[in-house]
């Protein structure tokens, strides 16, 4: 079993926001987490969303601290809550399932990470660049619009990063799912393990300026485009959905120590090769 300390956001009421410290077992860190927030709802934080974690069982001589207590067999925490009163432009952001803050003291601060976009000119390979944050609570639907916005899809791969299990990093290939509607649909039935898994890469492909859109293993949605009509018609609809344009981009991936995880109940990698077989997805050797 492994131990972590979380770190819970949520609100205590309308006006107020509040922070609760948990400590829990679990056979992994989203089992743990889940089992963390259902008891932050009974101790009355509602909406609760991790903010930060670190795995304990790895530290040399932890102890728990004295005030802790023990809620059930598996989990603990410090019996008082911090509140605070909620301001009306108060915006914190929340990191998307599958990532999380360190306890880990960043060279950056949190506060930098807003929901924005960067989009890069044209570099000496010819391809333009686009970056977008998303918080917790925007991601699946964003990314899933944000597919709608190629002008095409013919491929759809996901990569297995080395970082799971610590085994080498795999590429599956879709060979059934080569447009938009299949697509949302294996997303959709396969939430958990994919676009909230923190191990993984999802590339939907669209061969009109050699395309690539990924939802990154840190949650972040990039374009790679060697077309400039596909660039801008892409920053055009992301505008329309209300996201901005800036040259201070900030997320988790650069300058935050971070933890990866899968949620309680998505599938571990063997299962999710043995999904993903049947669908029909094919194991492509990478070229290292």
């Amino acid at each position: 079993m492994q131990f972590w300390y979380f770190l819970i956001h949520g609100l205590l009421d309308d006006k107020n926001g509040v922070y609760g410290n948990f400590y829990a077992y679990g056979k992994h860190c989203g089992e743990a987490l889940e089992k963390t927030l259902e008891v932050a709802k009974l101790n009355g934080i509602q909406k609760p969303d991790l903010i930060e974690t670190s795995r304990l069982d790895t530290l040399d001589g932890f102890e728990l601290p004295e005030e802790t207590e023990k809620v059930t067999s598996d989990i603990y925490m410090f019996p008082k809550l911090h509140s605070y009163e909620l301001k009306k432009n108060d915006y914190s952001f929340v990191p998307p399932v599958g990532v999380a803050f360190a306890t880990d003291e960043s060279e950056l601060d949190t506060e930098l990470i807003k929901e924005k976009f960067v989009a890069l000119n044209k570099n000496d390979n010819g391809v333009f660049e686009f970056e977008l944050v998303v918080d917790k609570s925007k991601l699946h639907d964003t990314f899933l619009k944000t597919l709608n916005f190629l002008p095409s899809v013919d491929a759809f791969w996901i990569y297995l990063k080395d970082h799971w299990d610590n085994e080498e990093t795999e590429l599956w290939a879709g060979k059934a799912l080569n447009d938009k509607e299949t697509i949302v649909n294996f997303l959709n039935r396969n939430v958990a393990s994919t676009i909230e898994n923190g191990f993984v890469d999802t590339v939907v492909h669209s061969f009109t300026g050699e395309t690539n859109l990924t939802l990154t293993e840190h949650k972040k949605i990039q374009l790679h485009t060697k077309s400039e009509d596909v660039f801008k018609n892409f920053i055009g609809k992301v505008v329309d959905l209300g996201f901005e344009q800036t040259k201070d981009f900030y997320d988790i991936e650069f300058g935050y120590h971070h933890w990866h995880y899968r949620p309680e109940n998505s599938l571990d990698r063997k299962g999710f090769k043995k999904m993903l077989k049947k669908n029909h997805f094919e194991n492509i050797e990478l070229k290292i």
